[in-house]
């Protein structure tokens, strides 16, 4: 199963994604010597850590089968837009309530509405599509 999985990979979107992180790595990097180099690294040892974290994660959710994420999707929905009530309980952060802070780890459940609002909208065109096959009005 795992050897279909790395043949069915969309290869040059990988390519891409790596490229496109290797270019932003490198503008962070060149815009962080200089004056207080050693604070201005920190934002270049932050984005590294998240790319560390992320890349494999992105690696297997590209191996995922589709209708694992179609049938979580609604679930999916459902929690990103209970986080996005919530936010508006949080403390502002820079004047805006979109940020949840947890130590120093903040995430901005906006960024997860956008991809559980194309999985749930794209799952529920299919549902709709089938059902119009299959004679149900």
């Amino acid at each position: 199963m795992i050897k279909r999985n790395w043949k069915n990979i969309e290869w040059s979107i990988l390519i891409c994604v790596v490229l496109l992180l290797a270019i932003g790595l490198f503008s962070l990097y060149s815009a962080s010597t200089g004056q207080n180099a050693e604070t201005n690294l920190d934002a270049f040892k932050k984005q590294l850590l998240w790319i560390a974290i992320s890349l494999p994660i992105f690696i297997a959710l590209i191996m995922l089968d589709y209708e694992i994420l179609a049938r979580f999707a609604p679930y999916l929905y459902g929690a990103t837009l209970l986080l996005l009530v919530l936010v508006l309980f949080t403390t502002p952060i820079d004047g805006a309530k979109r940020w949840f802070q947890v130590g120093s780890f903040t995430m901005q459940p906006g960024e997860f509405g956008k991809i559980a609002t194309v999985l749930f909208l794209s799952s529920v065109f299919v549902y709709f599509q089938k059902r119009r096959k299959t004679g149900y009005q």
